[in-house]
């Protein structure tokens, strides 16, 4: 006489997560725009003092075009 067993049913349970919200969403996107902002700032400030630094060192004569003198 064979011996019958009733099938094994194993249910997979994930664990809870947390849920995320709008408040979540709005203080990860305001830590985005921060980190982006300060970096900006150090490379803006870079920039800017590499243009003045520029302008200084270029003659005056070199922003304007050569006059056109007419032989007489």
């Amino acid at each position: 006489m064979a011996f019958q067993q009733d099938p094994f049913i194993v249910e997979i349970i994930r664990p809870a997560t947390d849920e995320i919200t709008v408040v979540d969403v709005l203080v990860g996107s305001l830590g985005v725009a921060g980190a982006l902002a300060l970096a900006a700032l150090p490379l803006g400030a870079l920039a800017g003092w590499l243009l003045i630094r520029w302008k200084q060192r270029r003659r005056p004569e070199d922003d304007h075009m050569p006059s056109i003198q007419h032989p007489k």
